[in-house]
């Protein structure tokens, strides 16, 4: 089968827009989810519901802080941006866990359902009564979750400290590396920028999320060859940290630290962010073929000495690429993003060195990004209309599958949308028992 003949046969067998004429994995699944201030355990939650898991979102009766987070303030239908990303797929309810009322209608409700995720501080929820223990007890296939900032046991889990991201970012050590360097001889006064750099989007939750989405997974698989449930633990910071590539492991051998280098990289060239005349460009020469065929390109073969290049363990060193990264900057500065990307294409097919050449990208704004032709075509910001929130554009079906792919069903919904559907449905509470409770501040 050609290779137009296989994109055309994974189009038509995991189009996304033919995902809800598909099977769900995880329909079978029910999953509470008492994530409370956490992006972490709502990233994760998505991911089960996109799987066609019913997540049961249990919120206090006024809602989750983080329906508050939100660029500038702007809310959608009174819904913050960042919630909106994370409440697909789930049913929304409200329980005041402060009460004991409510703390046995989520013990019965546990008894019926394969997953708790919860993402209180240590022993908060086996103070209430709720934790694994007391619910392995009614419950012996639940599969509790917990993702909390320094994990259930080490010398810092029971401080009570707020799992914000840029928490997670601080103490993870990578971004200890990240960001502009100081140079010799000025100050923070000169470059108050010259800091340790945080990352734009709340990527430290996200590893915290997948990791445990991953080991729910796992674990329902293992229940259903043991029977049995489980008790998980993830540690945010801790997740995070797994991601630093390298840098634990030279400071084991070597002793040392890596240190910010900017928007260079100290574990290749050439690797790196270069300004254009109309933006900037993400330059990818880790190769000497393609360090030299770049030199080529810009038309300094001759006067960079490219010929005599032997290999790239010199270029490596800290002077050596501040030095080159000068010179590079000033050639790409001469040159608009695309014009750079069709020098790389030409030289692929024409240069000196073809089909060597660098790899050039644009670095492209978030419009640029929701309006690229392959992202829609494979149906990355297919809007979702949504009956509360209308037509809503949300990164979605990531991963294509032909069986059982991901899908989103609807968006988000208000605080305690779905109190009627799901106390009616797990607890058999009907109008009046629900008027009862919320007159009591139970829901």
């Amino acid at each position: 089968m050609g290779t137009s003949s296989m994109a055309a046969w994974y189009r038509g067998q995991d189009d996304p827009q033919k995902a809800h004429t598909r099977l769900e994995a995880l329909d079978d699944i029910t999953v509470l989810d008492l994530s409370y201030n956490s992006y972490a355990g709502s990233f994760c939650t998505s991911l089960l519901a996109e799987f066609g898991a019913e997540v049961i979102k249990i919120e206090p009766p006024g809602g989750d802080f983080l329906r508050t987070c939100t660029p500038y303030g702007i809310l959608h239908k009174g819904e913050g941006l960042n919630y909106l990303t994370e409440g697909r797929n789930k049913f929304h309810v409200t329980l005041n866990l402060e009460k004991e009322e409510a703390r046995k209608m989520l013990a019965d409700m546990a008894a019926q359902a394969d997953v708790l995720l919860e993402t209180f501080h240590p022993g908060t929820m086996d103070a209430w009564g709720i934790g694994y223990e007391q619910l392995k007890a009614v419950n012996p296939r639940l599969i509790f979750a917990s993702i909390t900032p320094f994990g259930q046991f080490g010398p810092k889990s029971n401080i009570r400290m707020t799992d914000y991201d840029n928490i997670i970012q601080a103490r993870s050590g990578i971004h200890y590396a990240t960001g502009e360097v100081l140079p010799e001889g000025k100050t923070l006064d000169d470059m108050p920028w010259a800091v340790p750099t945080k990352s734009g989007p709340w990527i430290g939750a996200a590893p915290a999320g997948a990791f445990m989405a991953s080991g729910i997974m796992a674990a329902l698989y293992w229940r259903d060859i043991s029977g049995e449930g489980q008790a998980l633990d993830c540690a945010t910071s801790e997740a995070y940290a797994s991601f630093d590539d390298w840098a634990y492991q030279w400071y084991q051998e070597t002793g040392n630290v890596a240190e910010r280098f900017g928007n260079l990289d100290i574990a290749g060239w050439l690797y790196c962010f270069a300004p254009t005349r109309d933006g900037a460009v993400f330059l990818g020469a880790l190769r000497l073929e393609q360090w030299q065929a770049f030199a080529d390109m810009v038309g300094k073969w001759d006067a960079w000495g490219a010929a005599q290049w032997k290999e790239m363990a010199p270029f490596m060193a800290k002077a050596e690429q501040e030095k080159w990264a000068g010179l590079v900057f000033a050639e790409t500065q001469k040159y608009t993003n695309q014009e750079l990307v069709a020098m790389s294409v030409d030289y692929s097919k024409n240069g000196r060195l073809a089909p060597i050449a660098p790899v050039i990208a644009p670095i492209g704004t978030p419009m640029d990004t929701l309006k690229d032709a392959n992202w829609n075509d494979r149906g990355l910001f297919t809007p979702v209309d949504d009956p509360v929130y209308g037509p809503v554009v949300l990164a979605q079906a990531q991963y294509k599958m032909t069986e059982t792919p991901p899908r989103t069903k609807w968006v988000c919904r208000p605080v305690g949308y779905d109190n009627g559907f799901v106390y009616l449905k797990y607890l058999s509470y009907g109008p009046r028992k629900l008027r009862e409770l919320e007159e009591s501040g139970i829901v």
